[in-house]
């Protein structure tokens, strides 16, 4: 049979894959990003670590940087607590790591039969969670203010797909947690039995 800890475990694959494609955001790969700014034929896409102006380069790689949008005359969205928000972007790596410790208590849930393994996936699932919902919380914030100032100039900005795919590692989190919950109550393989899985 199915070990009780399969479906956390594959919730917890879904939420780590999710947020390691957020996390690789300009300026590393500008696939993925929170915020696209098209000003005067100048996109700018912001990501966790930086931002990258289309076919112009972009910022090096920081934990916060300046919210700057390339082509931009006048307008300023430089105000200090939208900068010390980009600081808060390294909560979608920290979740992700969360969720690959969590993956990694599914698999030796899942391999050994470990009912104390599969509760190590719930708890790891559950602080995941936490953290994957304040950084999507705080994404909402800071990417709707900076894109409600980008508008009122006048120009055209989009949120990108690096937010939902934050909001699908929450999904599968939040189903991570509660499978892995109800998978440590389940049927473990015990005593002679113990190198079948129930």
């Amino acid at each position: 049979m199915v070990s009780p800890a399969f479906p956390g475990l594959f919730f917890a694959f879904a939420a780590m894959v999710l947020l390691l494609f957020a996390s690789i955001s300009p300026p590393a790969w500008d696939k993925t990003y929170f915020l696209s700014a098209d000003v005067n034929g100048a996109t700018t896409l912001f990501g966790v670590f930086g931002e990258c102006i289309v076919g112009q380069g972009c910022s090096s790689r920081s934990v916060g940087y300046d919210l700057v949008v390339g082509g931009a005359n006048g307008l300023d969205i430089s105000a200090r607590v939208l900068q010390n928000l980009t600081y808060t972007l390294i909560l979608h790596p920290i979740a992700g790591f969360i969720a690959l410790l969590a993956l990694v208590f599914g698999l030796i849930g899942a391999g050994a039969a470990s009912r104390v393994a599969t509760i190590f996936m719930a708890i790891f699932a559950f602080f995941g969670l936490v953290v994957a919902l304040v950084a999507f919380v705080i994404d909402m914030v800071l990417w709707n203010v900076v894109k409600n100032k980008i508008e009122d100039a006048g120009y055209d900005a989009t949120l990108g797909n690096a937010n939902w795919f934050t909001v699908g590692a929450v999904g599968a989190l939040i189903l991570c947690t509660c499978t892995s919950i109800c998978g440590s109550c389940g049927r473990f393989a015990t005593g002679r039995m113990a190198g079948e899985k129930y």
